[in-house]
């Protein structure tokens, strides 16, 4: 078996995510790890499969029969769980521009991998301002927790946020 990801986008529409995992499935594949969304009008994967060495080319003739949708698949390995991430970053507020850069700067700066990361808006129930959310997952050492701590409740002042760090 090999591990494979699968990217993918194009126009969004009932009955994806059922032929990918189809086609992933009726060639002795097993679906690991996923992410699939719509963004605008726009459907987006990426999935992690392990699949036997000699099925990727039909399972990717296969996909390619999926009308409007460009399909990659790149070779990778899986992961041993000492790099899975240990913390989640929550961040919450009124929507500026520059948040995202600011927590994920400061991450970096520590040598810190963010591992994943998904953003969102939506509107105050009584005002209709715009909120924002994010949720960030990270492996952090014990070595980095204060200092990273230190660096998230500066960017929390400097735009007014809420911003939690928690234990997984």
């Amino acid at each position: 078996m090999k591990h494979l990801i699968i990217k993918g986008i194009g126009p969004d529409r009932p009955g994806i995510v059922s032929n990918i995992s189809k086609f992933v499935t009726s060639n002795d594949g097993n679906i690991e790890e996923s992410r699939m969304i719509r963004l605008g009008s726009e459907f987006s994967i990426i999935m992690l499969i392990a699949i036997p060495d000699d099925s990727q080319d039909n399972l990717s003739n296969q996909l390619e029969s999926i009308e409007g949708i460009k399909f990659y698949l790149t070779p990778t390995r899986k992961l041993s769980s000492y790099e899975y991430p240990n913390y989640i970053i929550s961040v919450s507020g009124a929507d500026n521009e520059g948040i995202v850069h600011g927590v994920a700067d400061s991450i970096a700066s520590l040598g810190i991998n963010i591992i994943e990361v998904i953003t969102d808006t939506q509107n105050a129930p009584v005002t209709g301002s715009i909120l924002f959310h994010m949720v960030a997952k990270v492996y952090l050492g014990k070595d980095k927790k204060e200092e990273l701590s230190k660096k998230l409740s500066r960017i929390e002042t400097d735009f007014g946020l809420g911003i939690n760090l928690e234990r997984i």
